[in-house]
């Protein structure tokens, strides 16, 4: 893998391991207890995690497949990155893309866990085909923030998963 990239990968690693061990430690009850209605649980959160990483796994990999040339990184990209990433540091909530929004009522955590590990090493293979020539290059459409490059792509859901975490902290106490 791309010694630029394998930093961040590695800390997405990290943070999945800690999420997947905090649910897995909460008595069950706590697992899936929404604090309110249209509140998801911690299960919830997990699914919606695994979700999105598995919609940026299936753009990155629809993206490459079609072996178009990749546009240059443009001032405009950097700009909506850094807002993207700015705004998900923020204490706010926001309505999740329709894409992820949507979570079961009742979650498999194991299934779920299992689906995230197993899309992990879809990304992992990705980036360690990812040339180094492209990292430069916009390869991932991001609903809200446009095409990111894959640096900024994997940044996002690194601070996407930051985000969440002082809520699943909340829901798991």
């Amino acid at each position: 893998m791309n010694a630029l990239l394998e930093p961040t990968f590695l800390r997405l690693e990290k943070q999945r391991e800690e999420f997947c061990a905090w649910v897995q430690k909460a008595p069950a009850p706590l697992q899936h207890k929404q604090p309110g209605p249209n509140q998801w649980s911690a299960a919830q959160v997990l699914f919606h995690l695994a979700r999105v990483d598995q919609q940026v796994v299936n753009g990155l990999e629809n993206r490459l497949k079609t072996r178009k040339a990749l546009k240059p990184l443009k001032l405009a990209t950097k700009v909506r990155s850094l807002l993207l990433n700015l705004l998900l540091k923020l204490p706010i909530k926001f309505k999740a893309p329709p894409q992820v929004r949507e979570v079961p009522e009742q979650v498999d955590l194991v299934s779920v866990m299992q689906e995230w590990k197993e899309t992990r090493e879809k990304l992992h293979n990705i980036l360690t085909a990812y040339p180094t020539q492209q990292l430069g290059k916009e390869v991932f459409f991001h609903p809200r923030a446009g095409m990111l490059t894959m640096p900024q792509t994997l940044t996002f859901l690194v601070e996407h998963t930051e985000h969440h975490r002082r809520q699943m902290r909340r829901l798991l106490s």
